[in-house]
């Protein structure tokens, strides 16, 4: 007896010894979207964990759990470390889970059957068919052949005929396309393959980024759904712990989700040869505004108009709309200094509206008549697959001469249609030979000289008893001697602004000088400012007064200037509250 009990024991010791590493899948089978747990056993206890790499080739990891487990039995220890794996199937068919390794042994393979719905069902007669998906996506598109860059609209469908928790849905850019959501979500319920579902409905805007056979990745749903195979007589040991994380219920009520939407293919079409822009605005509808100030298209040479320009796209993203400044074709003798953009995306139902919004600051260099030619904005109608345009109406400037600035005889005016326009030549009435004399009578002629000899006289009277009372009378403080500022007084703090930063932009040191004392004025409630040493003393800058002594010295033609540095400085005035001051004798500055 004690032969035969040695013999077994050597027969055991010569056996080779079982794997340390083990697994398990709970179901064999399930279907495409639906999750299944995979436990991986390791002997005795680790803290490495298991390589999960080979898995993702086939399997979303949705979640991981790791728990030790010690045994003890007949006064032996063993110990045990378990690992359990969610797995959702990326596609169809017959999967191999591959062989994991942890550290120095590696698990057996597995084989998992994924169907492509919700598994096979048995019939009465025993035949088989095929169970509906208890949640599923489909994706919808408005056009398989969207131009590039074109908007493609995107209806993507979730239905769930379980409860649905913790979901989301992703849908993300790639390098073949960007992708926009738009609208608000959609619910509703319907029947479908004799089950009950909740929909949801989402929007979305594809922009693919190339021509040609284009293949972008679906929509992907993570969420958690009831696993009621588990509910039966069983407890989740987890469901205290892991309450709020994905794995909440996985042992029992609950388990995750991932499902993949199909693929969306477009065959995408190139730019047409019509469309033979700089640029390619592929729209459902394009508009084109603009608006003038000031309003009578009157202003000085240095003195900015401005022109701002609203540009508004359906299914096109602000990002897509053109610099518009680039468009604008301008007479010689006139500059254009745009501002910075402000681009805005806006969604209408299942549309995107990009609007961009653009100022430019038009300077002249001359007095003279400037006409701006209209503006187009060429795009490319998707609806009616034809080009299109949207017009800004052409408009003609008044560019008198700088305020204080010596007579200088006009640009010659633009000819009318259907005749040419001759500037006269000033000169004198008296010795003007060119043109005909019309008499006058005598007895016409004389009262007049008569009377304007008299209102003459009148006149000098005034400025005679005007200078005495003047000569008198010290000098107030608030009053101020007429100066070429004063004829702009009535311009806002905001249009002072915008016209000295235009005029630093485009390096017009008397126009930047003029426009900034407009706009300390119009925001200072003390004495009026006269000059830039006065300013330069009320901002207490170091760096802002260098600044603007140099801005006084380019008035007196003393070299080149650049604004650059001083708009930078002055993005805005923080004047000090004003304080009563005495009078004061002292000259305003000799340049105005």
């Amino acid at each position: 007896m004690m032969r035969r009990l040695l013999f077994a024991l050597a027969l055991i010791a010569s056996l080779p010894a079982h794997a340390t590493v083990r697994a398990s899948l709970d179901n064999q089978q399930v279907a495409a979207g639906d999750s299944v747990r995979l436990t991986l056993t390791h002997d005795g206890q680790t803290g490495s964990r298991p390589n999960l790499a080979p898995l993702k080739q086939d399997f979303d990891i949705v979640g991981t759990n790791t728990s030790s487990q010690v045994q003890i039995a007949n006064g032996k220890v063993s110990s045990a470390t378990e690992m359990e794996i969610a797995l959702a199937p990326k596609r169809s068919g017959q999967l191999t889970i591959p062989p994991i390794t942890w550290d120095s042994d590696t698990s057996p393979a597995l084989t998992l059957n994924v169907t492509g719905n919700g598994g096979s069902i048995t019939k009465s007669d025993g035949s088989t068919t095929t169970a509906p998906s208890k949640v599923f996506v489909e994706t919808e598109v408005d056009s398989k052949s969207p131009y590039v860059q074109a908007a493609v609209h995107v209806t993507v469908r979730v239905y769930a005929g379980v409860p649905l928790s913790h979901a989301d849905l992703e849908f993300e850019d790639t390098d073949a396309a960007l992708v926009r959501q738009v609208g608000t979500d959609g619910v509703s319920n319907v029947e479908k393959n004799g089950m009950a579902y909740q929909v949801v409905t989402r929007q979305y805007l594809l922009f693919p980024q190339h021509s040609g056979q284009v293949s972008i990745p679906g929509p992907t749903l993570s969420g958690n759904i009831p696993d009621r195979s588990r509910t039966m007589g069983m407890t989740d040991p987890f469901s205290g712990v892991f309450a709020n994380t994905p794995f909440a219920g996985m042992m029992g009520t609950m388990k995750p989700i991932r499902i993949h939407g199909d693929a969306i293919a477009l065959n995408v079409q190139p730019r047409p040869p019509a469309a033979n822009a700089s640029y390619w605005l592929p729209a459902r509808n394009v508009s084109l505004q603009g608006s003038w100030n000031p309003t009578s298209l009157e202003t000085h040479v240095g003195d900015p108009i401005t022109l701002d320009l609203k540009l508004q796209a359906e299914d096109l993203t602000a990002a897509q709309l053109p610099d518009l400044s680039t468009l604008l074709h301008l007479p010689a003798g006139l500059k254009a200094y745009p501002d910075q953009p402000n681009l805005k995306d806006a969604t209408q139902g299942s549309n995107i509206i990009g609007t961009r919004d653009q100022s430019v600051a038009l300077i002249a260099d001359q007095p003279g008549r400037f006409t701006i030619p209209e503006l187009h904005v060429t795009w490319w109608d998707t609806r009616t697959n034809q080009a299109r345009e949207a017009t800004l109406q052409a408009q003609t400037l008044e560019i008198q001469p700088a305020p204080g600035s010596a007579p200088v005889q006009a640009q010659t005016q633009q000819p009318a249609a259907g005749g040419t326009a001759q500037p006269t030549p000033p000169s004198a009435a008296g010795n003007d030979t060119t043109r005909p004399q019309t008499s006058t009578p005598a007895s016409t002629e004389f009262p007049w000289k008569w009377v304007s000899f008299g209102f003459g006289l009148l006149w000098l009277a005034t400025l005679g008893a005007w200078f005495t009372t003047h000569r008198r009378r010290p000098p107030a403080p608030a009053t101020a001697a007429a100066s070429p500022e004063d004829s702009r007084s009535s311009a806002t703090a905001s249009q002072a602004r915008s016209a000295f930063q235009a005029a630093c932009r485009a390096n017009a040191p008397p126009a930047a000088r003029r426009n900034l004392l407009l706009w300390a004025n119009a925001k200072w409630r003390g004495p009026r400012i006269h000059g830039l040493k006065a300013l330069a003393k009320l901002l207490g800058n170091a760096e802002t007064t260098k600044l603007l002594n140099a801005l006084d010295r380019a008035c007196y033609g003393e070299g080149p200037w650049d604004g650059t540095a001083l708009a930078n400085a002055l993005p805005d005035l923080s004047l000090p509250k004003p304080t009563i001051a005495a009078n004061t004798s002292d000259l305003a500055p000799l340049y105005r």
